[in-house]
């Protein structure tokens, strides 16, 4: 077994073979199967109760692109805990649980 492609494997949003935004090909290439066949169970999930569309969003949202170090959502994380207004709504939602504890003990 050759020792460079299984320590390389990453699970990665591909540009070959990219229709939409690289999802399926990215998840292809990482289980060792065809892409159109990631795609078809993507349909069928969409089909029967829509689920099919909520994954292919979540992956791309935590999958990193090629080429990028980080995904989408952990940039969104980092912008939104470097935000002021961010970190005073975290802050007023912790004082408000806080201050039900109080009220309910």
């Amino acid at each position: 077994m050759d020792m460079e492609k299984t320590t390389s494997r990453s699970l990665r949003r591909t540009h070959d073979g990219r229709l939409v935004a690289g999802v399926c090909s990215g998840v292809a290439r990482f289980a060792g199967v065809d892409a159109n066949i990631v795609r078809l169970a993507l349909a069928v999930f969409t089909l029967f109760g829509g689920a099919g569309i909520a994954l292919y969003v979540i992956g791309w949202l935590l999958m990193p692109d090629e080429g990028a170090p980080k995904s989408i959502a952990e940039d969104l994380a980092k912008k939104a805990g470097d935000s002021p207004a961010f970190q005073d709504a975290v802050q007023k939602a912790k004082d408000a649980v806080g201050s039900k504890k109080k009220t309910s003990v």
